[in-house]
């Protein structure tokens, strides 16, 4: 496995942004120091051909927006915080309400808007790229000086391994995530109706029309949500006129993963062209998100316009909206108290 890197692109205040690539004798991932964004994922079909899978953007300019959040880390807390408040040792914080009257992905300042500091490093006997990064006490009104930093690693068995630790010098919640966007039969291919998603979640957390959680956890089984009786084709029931789905043109839900510690939460596969991925982790949460804001008018990288439901998100996390609801896992970290979660997309071709 090696890692090469070449330059991506220049910041307005004239900083390097570089774009690193890992690859084996089979895949390539193009990684951004920017944003720890995952820009290209290259891998062969069933027949050997080779296809970026994750949706993205042309160039550093439409990263610098990139108001959908493709490929980058998510943070200090991914996903929503109704009212864009929360309460911790007795003292309220209030957020910039960026989504409605909620706070969505942190704020404007989050880790997906950041320049990393990035080296070539060894992780777990495996060549990785280390991106670090300090988030300063009170960014975007969070406590803590948070030092993040993210280990991506590519393995001969053709998995990616992305390794999140953070630390904080004040009590603080740390919730990261990836927020790529995957299509298993190659970013311009349209639509991911025919893909395959099983998930091991026989529980998921139903939400209100501001996408902030009800509180309840609900049984999947007999819904739409249900991924984890048997595997099935995510356009089956995308289109459903229950309110759960209706609400926001398909699927932005989270999904409470069975069983703790590392283990499989996810598998996606893509039958056309035999792309399977995988997913395991040691976090409790999933947010299944289905790309319900891509419009088919705007043009992304390759000149492609992704059409609604083009890509599809399979962000492990703590549960939106935990900051609030102090019955689903906390998100809450002591001072001196290490974040350490990993989440790891194995990939295959299945043949005929």
């Amino acid at each position: 496995m090696k890692i090469s890197a070449q330059q991506f692109g220049v910041l307005p205040d004239g900083r390097t942004v570089y774009c690193y690539t890992l690859e084996n004798n089979a895949i390539k991932v193009e990684i951004l120091n920017y944003g720890g964004i995952i820009r290209g994922l290259y891998l062969p079909d069933k027949n050997g051909r080779i296809a970026d899978v994750v949706l993205g953007h042309a160039n550093l300019s439409g990263y610098l927006e990139n108001k959908g959040y493709l490929g980058c880390v998510v943070g200090r807390n991914a996903n929503r915080i109704s009212g864009a408040s929360f309460s911790l040792l007795d003292r309220k914080f209030s957020l910039e309400a960026n989504d409605g009257a909620n706070n969505l992905h942190s704020g404007p300042n989050g880790l997906s808007h950041r320049l990393f500091a990035s080296e070539v490093h060894s992780f777990n006997n495996l060549p990785a790229l280390l991106l670090s990064h300090t988030v300063e006490d009170g960014s975007d009104s969070f406590p803590g000086n948070l030092i993040v930093t993210i280990a991506y690693a590519l393995t001969e068995d053709n998995a990616l391994m992305i390794d999140y630790r953070a630390i904080s010098d004040k009590a603080t919640i740390i919730n990261l995530t990836n927020h790529s966007y995957f299509n298993l039969a190659g970013h311009d291919s349209g639509n991911i109706y025919g893909h395959i998603l099983e998930l091991e979640a026989p529980f998921y957390t139903p939400a209100g029309a501001d996408h902030i959680p009800t509180g309840e956890i609900l049984r999947v089984k007999d819904t739409p949500f249900d991924f984890f009786t048997a595997p099935k084709p995510l356009g089956k029931d995308i289109h459903s006129a229950l309110t759960q789905l209706s609400q926001y043109g398909g699927y932005d839900h989270n999904f409470v993963m069975r069983d703790i510690g590392h283990r499989k939460v996810a598998a996606l596969s893509e039958p056309e062209s035999g792309r399977v991925m995988r997913v395991v982790t040691d976090m409790p949460g999933l947010q299944l998100y289905t790309g319900n804001h891509f419009d088919g008018e705007t043009a992304y990288k390759d000149g492609v316009k992704y059409p609604k439901h083009g890509g599809v998100c399979l962000q492990t996390q703590f549960f939106p909206n935990a900051a609030n609801m102090s019955w689903f896992p906390s998100p809450f970290f002591a001072t001196g108290e290490e974040y350490t979660f990993t989440t790891t997309y194995q990939f295959s071709v299945k043949a005929d």
